[in-house]
């Protein structure tokens, strides 16, 4: 859930045209007359990524379940892709208690670690899904054997 999750606010991220800004900091003036306010990118804005993060979870209809045929272990795949290309649903499982599964853990997820995912998706950091999901916290163990960051 966590992964897929980061997957899709960096989906979401992707589709803001790069080059709309948003003015950030202070609208006080100063005593010399200036105003501490600067233009940053919107896509990676703490206002964007706390409004992608109240209506990501609603994405997660568009998912299923897939269980691996050698480890059993199971995990989520999408359903519906984002530009409309058939997907390979063989072995998917796809109904609304996996959906409701889904979207309630997104959810929590999405409120426990809220402050985390503004810090990486507001940095462009490097594989945020590994750092979020496998190191930060304990949400998807399994998924990399790597020993956790000390908080």
């Amino acid at each position: 859930a966590c992964r897929a999750l980061v997957d899709e606010l960096e989906w979401e991220i992707s589709q803001v045209d790069p080059r709309k800004t948003i003015q950030m900091g202070s609208f006080r003036i100063n005593p010399d007359g200036s105003q501490s306010v600067v233009e940053v990118p919107y896509a990676r804005s703490e206002a964007h990524l706390t409004e992608l993060l109240e209506r990501v979870c609603e994405k997660m209809k568009e998912y299923g379940e897939k269980a691996d045929p050698a480890t059993h272990r199971k995990s989520y795949v999408r359903v519906i892709s984002h530009d409309g290309t058939k997907m390979d649903l063989s072995g998917v499982k796809f109904d609304g208690d996996v959906t409701a599964s889904l979207k309630f853990a997104c959810e929590s997820i999405a409120e426990e670690y809220e402050d985390e995912l503004i810090e990486f998706l507001s940095h462009e950091a490097e594989n945020v899904k590994d750092r979020l999901c496998s190191k930060r916290t304990d949400l998807c163990d399994h998924a990399l054997h790597i020993p956790h960051d000390e908080l």
